[in-house]
């Protein structure tokens, strides 16, 4: 592939000389030797290190055409964010929705086991004999 200068790497990362200079001093980035005994970067390493970097092959883009791919890319990035957005509503109300739901659940079982609870209790007080006082002879 084609091979840049450090100042020609920095403006199609959008990164400075400098962060270039400190990958290129901790191994991260690989230079090459060129004319002059100049640093020169290739562009499959520079793509390397920085994904966001999409050049074709042998030719140089202009300005224009990066910043259109650039705002292509923000506008992809918004338009999935107000879908995620979206989505995120939908799931809330959902989950709104499925609680309400438990408790009305709750409720209805509740009012069963109280049901059940005053069923069994007059049941209890029917099966029992009724017993007088001691002093009931008297009340005729």
């Amino acid at each position: 592939m084609a091979k840049v200068s450090i100042s020609e790497a920095a403006r199609l990362a959008g990164k400075s000389r400098t962060t270039l200079h400190r990958l290129i001093k901790t191994g991260e980035l690989s230079v090459s030797t060129g004319d002059r005994n100049a640093k020169m970067i290739d562009i499959s390493e520079l793509c390397r290190v920085f994904p966001a970097v999409r050049l074709s092959t042998g030719e140089h883009q202009n300005e224009q055409v990066f910043e259109q791919r650039v705002t292509g890319i923000v506008t992809g990035a918004e338009q999935d964010n107000a879908r995620l957005k979206q989505e995120v509503e939908h799931l809330k109300t959902l989950v709104s929705s499925q609680q309400s739901h438990i408790e009305s659940l709750k409720q209805a079982m509740l009012l069963i086991e109280h049901k059940q609870h005053s069923e069994q209790a007059n049941a209890e007080a029917e099966t029992l004999p009724k017993q007088r006082s001691r002093w009931a002879f008297w009340r005729r």
